[in-house]
């Protein structure tokens, strides 16, 4: 994927595209990486 740019509730980002994977409103599960190790 390319870099994509869009504002919340903007677009829909579909299932394939997700790079977080927990359930909303729970803190980043420990060991997972942080955006800077994802290049964000």
């Amino acid at each position: 994927m390319s870099v994509r740019h869009s504002s919340i509730n903007d677009v829909e980002i579909s299932a394939s595209e997700r790079q977080f994977h927990w359930e909303l409103g729970t803190a980043r599960p420990e060991g997972h990486p942080g955006l800077t190790e994802l290049g964000l």
